[in-house]
């Protein structure tokens, strides 16, 4: 059981794994619920389809880690779960999308994603690529619509996700990824690609949570460099599981990165170094997190979580 210590006002609080449990447990049911809700299932519409095809993939079984983030971090700074879930659930929209059109044959061309076949592999590729476009614009309708916040952060969280979606954020990452497909790249570009593709994402979490908390400006900007270490620690650890795990363990078949000829941390280091790598980013990323202006646990064990994972 890891002990997780805070610092604040030269006290010290420590708070097991254990308190981060029922967080865990509680939040997902909360998430999962409202994705289910938000999405409607409409028969007797002639393109009831769309929204079939779009249940499909997001209501699959999976960690939810985004939206958890955006939760902890709202909750850290005393906003309730209601004013962040919205929020949080748009934002898994956004990942589900990306994660579609990514196991395309024009991209990455993967069979399975979360334990079953690709969505390209349940209905034509057409439709796939019709439905992440719906999963994105869905996103920022939520967003637009999301109760108890105000009109002032509703505008801030639809300027933070089209920013780490858009072309300087994910979408960014993902053409450096296809470009740099059977070459070599220096670290320096990967870990670029990785910032993006992947930390882009993870950023606007941590910087929802703080938009939705009234978190101060300091601490937004904090935000923003503990989501791209733990991004960049997350896809490392990521790339060493793709030739680790299994299709049980990770949803999807193990390889595929070799398959492409992409480049991946270990193309530069060996497993045992890329686990330092990413343990030096973690500790980069709870050292941040001590310098906010509130404690923080629930993130600090999410951090471990994310890093520290097997699957």
């Amino acid at each position: 059981m890891r002990l997780i210590k805070t610092l604040r006002g030269g006290a010290a609080y420590y708070m097991t794994e254990l308190l981060l449990e029922p967080f865990l447990d509680a939040a997902k049911d909360h998430i999962d619920n409202r994705l289910a809700k938000i999405l409607p299932s409409d028969t007797s519409l002639p393109y009831a389809h769309l929204f079939d095809a779009a249940r499909y993939s997001l209501l699959s079984s999976a960690k939810r880690l985004r939206p958890l983030l955006v939760l902890a971090t709202a909750t850290s700074y005393g906003a309730s779960l209601e004013c962040a879930l919205d929020p949080a659930c748009a934002l898994e929209l956004v990942h589900t999308y990306s994660l579609i059109h990514d196991d395309l044959p024009s991209m990455d061309d993967d069979d399975f994603r979360r334990g079953k076949p690709t969505l390209h592999k349940v209905y034509p590729e057409a439709h796939a690529i019709l439905t992440g476009d719906y999963l994105l614009t869905r996103a920022f309708e939520i967003l637009a619509q999301a109760p108890n916040l105000t009109d002032t952060k509703k505008i801030q969280l639809v300027r933070s996700l089209a920013a780490h979606a858009g072309a300087h954020g994910m979408l960014g990452g993902q053409v450096i990824d296809l470009a740099s497909e059977n070459k070599q790249i220096d670290w320096k570009t990967l870990e670029l690609m990785h910032h993006y593709k992947t930390g882009s994402l993870l950023i606007a979490c941590l910087e929802f949570g703080g938009i939705i908390g009234s978190a101060p400006a300091d601490d937004l900007v904090l935000l923003q460099n503990i989501g791209r270490n733990i991004g960049i620690a997350f896809q490392i650890i990521d790339d060493t599981l793709d030739v680790t795990s299994s299709l049980e363990q990770m949803g999807k078949l193990s390889g595929s990165d070799l398959a492409h000829q992409k480049s991946t941390a270990l193309s530069f280091f060996n497993l045992e170094e890329c686990q330092q790598q990413a343990q030096t980013l973690l500790t980069r990323a709870l050292s941040e997190l001590q310098q906010l202006s509130q404690p923080a646990p629930l993130l600090a064990s999410l951090f471990h979580r994310l890093v520290e994972r097997n699957c």
